[in-house]
């Protein structure tokens, strides 16, 4: 049976079945054959399987760029704001590049999107307390003084 391939960005065919693997193709390289509805990857259709037999799957290929740490800002607020979520903040901001480096990409947004939420969460709740801190104090003093400074 002769199939066509997209190779590259280019469309090659037609060529026979066994020629596939000779291509360079690979599980995911997309391929179509008369009778196909459209364009499928060459791992997920039965007859080709044996072409794959042996062949480790196709490594992820990682994002553009490593997901933000939140390392600093994580730090921050620990220091200056709410001490509890700033520390789980940066237990979750140290794990985004370990996991990005070891190959786990999904693992390492999430942990970049854990740093985030409650890096923020640290902030807010340091700002909330904070606000209340000052109006206590205000009423402290007015209270002490009558009004009067």
């Amino acid at each position: 049976m002769k199939y066509y391939a997209i190779i590259n960005g280019q469309q090659i065919g037609p060529v026979e079945e066994y020629q596939l693997k000779e291509m360079g193709v690979t599980k995911d390289t997309l391929v179509w054959r008369e009778g196909m509805p459209q364009w499928q990857a060459a791992g997920s259709l039965p007859e080709l399987g044996y072409l794959f037999i042996g062949v480790p799957p196709t490594p992820p290929v990682p994002p553009a760029m490593m997901p933000k740490t939140w390392l600093v800002e994580s730090i921050l607020v620990t220091l200056f704001c709410c001490l509890p979520l700033g520390i789980v903040g940066i237990v979750n901001a140290a794990g985004v590049s370990s996991a990005y480096n070891m190959g786990n990409y999904n693992e390492a947004m999430q942990k970049s999107e854990a740093a985030k939420k409650w890096t923020m969460w640290g902030l807010i709740a340091g700002l909330v307390v904070g606000v209340l801190y000052a109006i206590f104090y205000s009423l402290i003093l007015i209270g002490a003084f009558g009004g009067y400074y």
